[in-house]
């Protein structure tokens, strides 16, 4: 899999508007709300920008996607017979999919959350420039076997 790595300008932006502003707190002519209404046209400027990114890093993500190998076996017997099969483990889909989502400048964290009896689970898929989308589930603690009730959260 060859992918190019994403390298991410230092913010310029940043310097020049600092000294936009420095210069205007020395002028009593300077109009603060022309400023705040430009401040406002980049920021949305710089958000379409960074959900362009996004896309586009989505994109050759998907174009050459990592493998994710099952490589954790389930075996029991139950009453209609066997269960047996091979999954992917969490841990290593999430180490695959992230050292690859990285080469394309992305990158996920999980956020956990319980409430009213229920435990939702956010992913949150972000982009070097800023954007990011996410999705939840959510689902009541797993207390069936002899888990304590840590485990069933887990």
């Amino acid at each position: 899999m060859t992918t190019k790595k994403i390298a991410v300008p230092a913010d310029q932006g940043s310097n020049a508007l600092m000294a936009i502003i420095s210069r205007a707190a020395n002028d009593p002519a300077f109009d603060v709300a022309k400023l705040q209404q430009l401040l406002t046209v980049k920021k949305e400027w710089e958000a379409d920008e960074a959900r362009k990114a996004f896309v586009a890093a989505l994109a050759a993500f998907k174009s050459n996607p990592p493998e994710v190998f099952k490589s954790n076996r389930v075996h029991f017997d139950t009453q209609k017979g066997p269960t047996d099969y091979k999954h992917a483990t969490l841990s290593d889909a999430s180490a695959i999919l992230g050292e690859a989502g990285s080469k394309c400048g992305l990158s996920h964290r999980w956020n956990v959350n319980q409430k009213d009896g229920k435990i939702a689970v956010t992913c949150i898929l972000m982009h070097v420039l800023g954007h990011s989308e996410s999705v939840t589930m959510e689902c009541a603690a797993d207390m069936t076997g002899n888990k304590n009730s840590i485990q069933a959260i887990g």
